[in-house]
């Protein structure tokens, strides 16, 4: 019988599935709507989907939606501890549901009491199975980039356009897509 020595590896922080979207209109460099999705398949806080989502404007929408609180908070301060998100919005029930495949093109529908978000990532190139990976505690994903995307605001299309992030360069050696989903994102301690 072979032993593995887990702590040399690392515990189980969450595993599950990461969508990114953010988009810019053309020739600028602020993010026109942002959202990062996490659906946790195992976590401390147990099974749940949480949605940072950031849309500026008179019109727009700021919240961390979730199904399940306890998930959003863990998510909120264990999984993305700095990130571009404001820590201080307000956590907001709400129901998620994905739609479509992820071999041709995926879509997740947040639903509030007063608003509607989608955001849909078409155009999908071939996954790349990880590391490399940007972040030495992810130990293994699978990166689907996507070509064209956008996300909606109580369904009006949210201006700007997927971009080229320089954040990739480091693990990927080069700017990669600002849309993009890992799935079976696994992270440790």
């Amino acid at each position: 019988m072979t032993t593995v020595d887990t702590e040399s590896q690392g515990r189980l922080l969450w595993s599950g599935e990461h969508w990114i979207a953010y988009l810019r209109d053309i020739d600028s460099d602020q993010d026109t709507g942002m959202v990062s999705l996490y659906s946790a398949y195992a976590s401390p806080a147990g099974r749940g989907t949480a949605a940072f989502v950031e849309i500026p404007g008179d019109n727009g929408f700021k919240g961390l939606c979730t199904d399940n609180v306890a998930f959003a908070e863990f998510a909120r301060t264990q999984v993305v501890p700095s990130s571009p998100f404001d820590h201080e919005m307000p956590t907001v029930e709400a129901k998620l549901e994905r739609d479509g495949d992820t071999r041709l093109s995926a879509s997740w529908t947040i639903r509030t009491g007063q608003h509607e978000i989608g955001v849909s990532w078409q155009s999908l190139q071939e996954p790349i199975v990880g590391p490399p990976i940007p972040h030495p505690k992810i130990v293994f994903t699978i990166l689907v980039f996507s070509d064209a995307g956008s996300i909606c605001l109580d369904r009006m299309i949210v201006s700007g356009e997927p971009f080229l992030r320089q954040a990739w360069a480091a693990s990927l050696g080069r700017p990669m897509s600002s849309f993009c989903f890992a799935l079976a994102e696994t992270v440790i301690q």
